[in-house]
């Protein structure tokens, strides 16, 4: 099914036609110290449509999707992904869980360990990414992800598109992702002092998962304990041919003790493991690579990140209205040993503290707070085939403050902001950069009627010089030059948000500019360095339609992102950067069936085809358009969560297709590099809830 133009006024004619009803009453803008805006963030908690059957025995009311929170305001439009869309739709891998944001795409076939994710074009390591509020540096090797999590352990994800606010920590440069995993209290019912759900999982395109979770309760303490298997041989794709060397195995563990030290004061100790093992391609995400010294040959690797985090909360504590303090630790992994026996690695440890704090001035705020930051690399067992020097480790030491004023205004809300970090970074050649600077933001929210919200931010960040991909330590003859300046980045954002009864209609326009961008390139006659090597710039737009009836939901939205990056589009060869993807539309569709404890759930993803040109080539190619569907039924057969039997399938039309983010042809090796996505996956899944 090629894609190629879809007329925009889809969404616009939705649009008007609401216009006809009356308004409905909505609440002025308050702020609570989480710089909320109801309307907008009601859109983002609901923006994938699904709502999860009741699970009380009272099936006859169907939840509502929470209000969520997000943590910190940017100009973007914020998104929102909650549990229940998770457990609905059978999430197993990132692909997914952002299957219907049309802003997000997530390229390297259906493999986890192959999945990047590209926020508005822009590649997941230069977003601040954050697991329970521990920081991850996932700059391990460019040819895999280390962001592995399993989605049944998500409550819940928040994402800031582009240039992040000042509270969402040091070098967000393109937005942040915070992955906040379950605790006992969500599986814990009213009254309910310990629960265990067993589950297991069975998929067609050769898949089968097991888990186990226990929650329990006790005066002052709780505590949960989770762990899964997901066990996947090799996938078949569309046209029903198995990818090579695409299988894993994966094994996750999730452990939480919390303690409450009095009415508003808690301790919660987390930690999470996450581990995948496997037979792949050196260069994972692609197929065929050749290299006259490190060949692209299948071997055994694995892939392992744990994270362990100390958290305090506290509301009224003293003059300070609330308070937050995580104390954490995150490390990722990677080790292979080649056909010759040969065996490399590489990992990084990042340890942080993070405090932050807010006070009430009557109907305005002000959050302040601390971020400290300590990031080691090194590799396991130094191959260095090119016969290099370095020492095999890094380390990056960061410092930063910050302050955002909230203002509450009744119809207007204004927010502010303002931090400073401080780099220091000493290489794998011992050469030491230092780097600073401060980082303003600015939004403004103006509701103009009670259906019509428009709002408009600016904000930059600031990244200062930091470790390099660990994989590239000693594995090639790139060394970083003499000076590194810090990497800078600006947005400029309006938007709005319309509600009226059953109906959303929200949108934004974006202008994001990346300066001092860090890469490796030609420094002289005979050699290549890491330098900084310009300047990029993507401008684009999104558009989302949400509209209710009754048990019926339906929605849509659409995205195109432009980037520059020195007269052309971003392409496959600018990793660490980015890479271009067509005009991206996203559709669904919900019924639920009360009286039969029954849901039902449609998802489509649909891009149009783009013109590119491809890495090593001044050719116009064109990447192929394409439409997935995916549909979904869940069942309570008692009428309450004690049994749930739910079942998927994915690419229902057995659809053969490239996502559009992976890498694609290749001038020198005129071939397609990357891997295609999964062909049809049927998914059966039963859980048991004691």
């Amino acid at each position: 099914m090629a894609i190629r133009k879809t007329p925009l006024a889809l969404l616009v004619a939705l649009a008007i036609q609401q216009f006809i009803h009356p308004a409905h009453a909505q609440s002025n803008l308050p702020l609570d110290g989480q710089s909320k805006v109801p309307a907008v963030q009601n859109a983002a908690a609901e923006n994938l449509g699904q709502r999860p059957l009741a699970a009380s025995t009272n099936v006859a009311h169907i939840a509502e999707l929470p209000t969520v929170q997000v943590q910190a305001q940017t100009p973007s439009q914020d998104d929102v992904v909650v549990r229940s869309v998770l457990q609905a739709s059978q999430a197993r891998d990132l692909h997914d869980v952002f299957r219907n944001d049309a802003e997000i795409s997530i390229g390297g076939g259906a493999s986890p360990v192959t999945q990047k994710m590209y926020v508005r074009g822009l590649e997941e390591a230069l977003l601040n990414v954050s697991v329970d509020g521990a920081t991850q540096n996932n700059h391990l090797y460019h040819h895999q992800s280390a962001l592995l999590i399993d989605p049944a352990l998500i409550k819940r994800v928040e994402i800031e598109k582009g240039t992040a606010a000042a509270s969402a920590g040091p070098g967000a440069l393109g937005g942040a992702m915070r992955v906040l995993t379950v605790d006992a209290a969500d599986l814990l019912q009213e009254g309910q002092n310990i629960s265990a759900i067993l589950s297991a999982s069975v998929m067609s395109n050769d898949g089968l998962k097991t888990g186990a979770t226990v929650a329990a309760r006790f005066a002052k303490v709780d505590a949960l304990f989770s762990a899964s298997h997901l066990d996947l041989a090799d996938y078949k794709n569309g046209n029903g041919v198995k990818e090579q060397n695409s299988g894993s195995e994966q094994h996750n563990l999730l452990f939480k003790l919390g303690l409450s030290l009095a009415e508003n004061q808690r301790l919660s100790l987390n930690h999470q493991s996450n581990e995948d093992k496997g037979v792949r391609y050196l260069r994972a995400n692609m197929v065929g690579f050749k290299h006259p010294v490190l060949p692209n040959e299948a071997m055994p690797q694995s892939l392992l990140r744990t994270t362990s985090s100390l958290k305090y909360e506290g509301k009224g504590v003293g003059p300070v209205s609330a308070i937050e303090s995580t104390l954490y630790q995150s490390k990722v992994e990677g080790d292979r040993t080649d056909q010759r026996g040969n065996y490399s690695g590489e990992a990084i440890t990042t340890q942080g503290l993070d405090l932050g704090l807010k006070n009430a001035i009557g109907d305005h705020y002000l959050k302040y707070g601390v971020n400290l930051r300590k990031e080691n690399s090194q590799t396991n067992q130094i191959r260095d085939p090119y016969g290099n020097t370095g020492s095999g480790k890094e380390e990056n030491k960061i410092a930063g403050v910050y302050v955002e004023a909230l203002l509450d205004f009744g119809r207007i809300n204004v927010s502010s902001g303002l931090r400073y970090d401080h780099y220091d970074y000493t290489d794998n050649h011992q050469q030491n950069f230092k780097s600073d600077g401060v980082s303003p933001s600015a939004g403004l929210n103006l509701q103009v009627s009670e259906s019509l919200l428009l709002k408009a931010g600016y904000a930059q960040a600031l990244r200062g010089a930091g470790l390099n991909e660990a994989f590239l330590l000693d594995m090639i003859d790139w060394k970083n030059a003499p000076k590194l300046e810090a990497e800078k980045a600006s947005i400029s954002e309006i938007g709005f948000v319309f509600t009226q009864q059953g109906f959303k209609f929200s949108g934004n326009l974006f202008k994001q500019r990346i300066n001092n961008f860090i890469d490796v390139a030609e420094c002289s006659a005979d050699a290549d360095c890491r330098t900084n090597v310009g300047d990029a710039s993507i401008t684009g737009y999104e558009l989302r339609t949400e509209y209710r009836l009754g048990s019926l939901r339906l929605g849509a939205s659409v995205a195109k992102s432009n980037s520059d990056r020195d007269g052309r589009a971003f392409n496959d060869g600018d990793q660490g950067l980015g890479t271009s993807y067509g005009r991206s539309w996203t559709t669904y569709a919900t019924y639920d069936i009360p009286a039969y404890a029954l849901q039902l759930g449609w998802q489509g993803r649909f891009v149009e085809a783009l013109d590119y040109q491809p890495v090593a080539s001044n050719a116009t190619l064109t990447k192929a358009g394409y439409g997935v569907n995916d549909v979904y039924v869940n069942f309570l057969p008692f009428k309450k969560d004690t049994l749930s039997l739910r079942l998927s399938v994915k690419n229902i039309f057995d659809q053969q297709y490239y996502d559009q983010a992976t890498f694609a042809y290749h001038g020198r090796l005129k071939k397609v590099l990357g891997h295609p996505e999964a062909g049809r996956d049927v998914r059966l899944e039963v859980s048991y809830k004691f």
